[in-house]
C-alpha cells in the first residue's frame, strides 16, 4: 500500500515566516535569491524571469485542466457502476449463489459511490486549490508584472537613446580631431574649407553633447526606481514560485493519496465479495435445489394398449391403474476434475476406511488382485494431486478457499498426465532416468508392477500390514483394491520391510 502523507508542515510555516532581506530561509544562503541572480549585461535575467512565471502559470492551468477532466473520468465511471448495479442479476436463483450475486450487485454499487466521493473530491480539493493558485499567479502578473513589463521597455528606449546619442557625440569628437590634426600638418593646403568644417563639427558636438549627457541623465534617474521595482519583484516572484512548487508537490501527493484510498475501498468490496463465494458450495447449492425443487424418482410406465377383447362392456377403453418405476441410473459427467493446485499448508486427507474380513488364518483384508485390471479403472489423478479409482466413488477434497490459495509463482507446474496401461509380464516399465533414480528390477519388487506413484505426505503405519513413507518417497504399486488400501514396495530397499506392503492411496499421485 502506498504511503500517505500530509502537506509538509516546513512548507506552511514557510508561508507564514516574513522573509530577510538577501536571505534565504533554508541555510542562509544568498546564490540562489532571484534578486541576486537575474540581472547582468543588457538585463539578460529580465527575460528570463518574466518567461519563467507566465510558463508556471501556464503549467498550473494546465494542472487545472487536468484535475477538471479526472474528475469527469471518476463522474462517468461512478455513473455507470451504479447502474451496472441495478440491473437485473440472478433472480432465478436460490441458496448462496442467489446471495453471490445479490453481494455483487451492492458491492459495485458501493464503488460507484466511493468513486462518486473521488470525483467531488477532485473538484473541490484539488482543482479548488489549484484554481486558487492560478488566480494569485494571474494577480500576480496582472498587479507586478505587467505593470513592470511597461517600465522595463520605457527603461529600454531610454537607453537606446543614451547609445544613439553617444554614438553621435563620439563620431563628431573624432572628425574635430581629425580636422585639428589636418589643419596642423598641411596649414597652407584647404585652410578655409577644413577651417568650415571643423567649425561646423564644433557646433555639431555640442548639441549631441547636450542631448548625451540629458539621456545619460534620464536613465541614471531611473535606475534606482527600477532597481528597487525589479527586486521586489524577483522577491514576489520567488516567494510565488516556492510555494507554487510546494503546493504541486503536496497536491499531486493528496491525489495519490485520494486514489490510493479508492484502490483499498475496491479491493475491500472484492474481499467481501470473495468471503461470500467462500460459502458458495456447488454441490451443497445442487443438493438443496434438488430437494426442495425435486419431484421424485418414481418414472411412470407408458400407456398399454387394450385390444377390443377386452373393451369395458360400455364400449370405453379400460383405465388399468398406472405403473412407476424407480430411477436407478448412473451419472455419467462429461465435466473434468478440479485441478485445485496444491498447498503445502492443505489439511492432511484421512486414510481410507478399512474393510477387513475374517478368515481362519486372522484377520487379512480381501485385496482383489489388479493384475488384469482393465486400463480404464486404473487409477486417475483427481484435483488435490492424489489418486482415486475412476469406478469408484468420488470423495470430497477438502481445500482452501479461492481468496486463500497462493500457487508458488516460481513453482513449474505439476505434470498432470494419465497413468500408464498394464504392462505385460514380458515387459518392464521404463522410467526416463533424469526425473529419477532407475528402478529395481520387478522381481525386488515382488509383483508384477502396475504403475508408480509419489507420496504427497508423510504416514506413519498403523498394522503390521502397512509400512511408513516420507514425502516425495515413490512406490510401485502392485495392486489397487476398491476399499483404497493398495498394495506396493517402496523403492529404497534400505527402508523397505518384508510383509509390509500396503498403503494408502489418498497419500499418494501419479509418478
Amino acid at each position: 500500500m502506498a504511503v500517505r502523507r500530509q502537506p509538509s508542515s516546513t512548507s506552511l510555516s514557510r508561508y507564514a515566516t516574513a522573509r530577510s532581506p538577501g536571505v534565504d530561509l533554508y541555510n542562509g544562503s544568498t546564490s540562489r535569491d532571484f534578486c541576486n541572480s537575474f540581472w547582468g549585461v543588457g538585463d539578460a535575467g529580465v527575460n528570463i524571469l518574466f518567461a519563467r512565471m507566465r510558463g508556471a502559470a501556464r503549467t498550473t492551468d494546465e494542472l487545472r485542466n487536468f484535475w477538471k477532466e479526472r474528475a469527469a473520468i471518476e463522474e462517468e465511471y461512478a455513473t455507470r457502476l451504479v447502474n451496472l448495479a441495478r440491473v437485473t442479476l440472478g433472480k432465478d436463483e436460490i441458496g448462496e449463489l442467489r446471495n453471490s450475486l445479490e453481494t455483487l450487485k451492492l458491492e459495485t454499487e458501493k464503488e460507484g459511490t466511493t468513486h462518486e466521493a473521488l470525483a467531488a473530491q477532485i473538484r473541490t480539493e484539488l482543482e479548488g486549490q489549484t484554481t486558487a493558485l492560478l488566480n494569485k499567479q494571474i494577480a500576480h502578473r496582472k498587479n507586478l508584472q505587467t505593470p513592470l513589463e511597461k517600465r522595463f521597455k520605457l527603461k529600454q528606449t531610454q537607453e537606446s537613446y543614451v547609445l544613439k546619442s553617444r554614438d553621435k557625440y563620439e563620431s563628431d569628437c573624432r572628425r574635430i580631431a581629425s580636422y585639428t590634426q589636418q589643419l596642423a600638418v598641411n596649414p597652407g593646403k584647404d585652410v578655409e574649407r577644413l577651417q568650415l568644417k571643423l567649425r561646423r563639427a564644433q557646433q555639431t558636438v555640442q548639441a549631441n553633447e547636450k542631448d548625451f549627457a540629458n539621456f545619460t541623465k534620464t536613465v541614471l534617474e531611473m535606475m534606482p526606481a527600477w532597481e528597487k521595482d525589479w527586486k521586489d519583484f524577483c522577491d514576489a516572484s520567488q516567494d510565488l514560485e516556492e510555494d507554487r512548487l510546494d503546493f504541486m508537490k503536496d497536491i499531486i501527493w493528496l491525489y495519490a493519496n485520494a486514489v490510493s484510498t479508492i484502490c483499498v475501498a475496491d479491493d475491500q468490496s472484492c474481499e467481501r465479495i470473495r468471503t461470500v463465494l467462500d460459502q458458495l458450495e456447488p454441490d451443497k447449492d445442487v443438493e438443496n435445489f434438488v430437494q426442495e425443487y425435486g419431484t421424485g424418482n418414481s418414472i411412470p410406465d407408458p400407456p398399454v394398449f387394450v385390444p377390443y377383447p377386452e373393451q369395458q362392456p360400455d364400449g370405453s377403453s379400460a383405465n388399468p391403474t398406472p405403473t412407476y418405476r424407480p430411477a436407478k441410473f448412473v451419472r455419467a459427467s462429461a465435466r473434468p476434475a478440479p485441478a485445485y493446485p496444491t498447498d503445502q499448508h492443505a489439511p492432511v486427507p484421512e486414510p481410507p476406511v478399512r474393510q477387513d474380513t475374517q478368515s481362519d488364518a486372522g484377520s487379512t483384508r480381501d485385496y482383489q488382485d489388479r493384475s488384469n485390471v482393465d486400463p480404464a479403472v486404473i487409477p486417475h489423478l483427481n484435483g488435490s494431486g492424489t489418486a482415486t479409482l475412476v469406478d469408484s466413488a468420488p470423495q470430497h477434497e477438502q481445500r482452501p478457499p479461492p481468496s486463500t490459495w497462493n500457487p508458488e509463482p516460481d513453482r513449474p507446474p505439476k505434470r498432470m498426465s494419465a497413468p500408464l496401461p498394464p504392462q505385460p509380464p514380458t515387459q518392464t516399465y521404463q522410467e526416463n532416468p533424469n526425473n529419477r533414480a532407475p528402478t529395481p528390477p520387478q522381481e525386488e519388487v515382488g509383483g508384477r508392477i502396475l504403475f508408480y506413484v509419489k507420496a504427497l505426505y508423510d504416514y506413519g503405519a498403523t498394522t503390521d500390514e502397512e509400512f511408513d513413507f516420507q514425502a516425495g518417497d515413490v512406490i510401485a504399486v502392485t495392486a489397487t483394491p476398491d476399499d483404497g488400501w493398495w498394495s506396493g514396495e517402496l523403492l529404497d530397499e534400505q527402508r523397505r520391510d518384508e510383509g509390509r506392503h500396503v498403503f494408502p492411496s489418498n497419500f499418494v499421485c501419479l509418478f
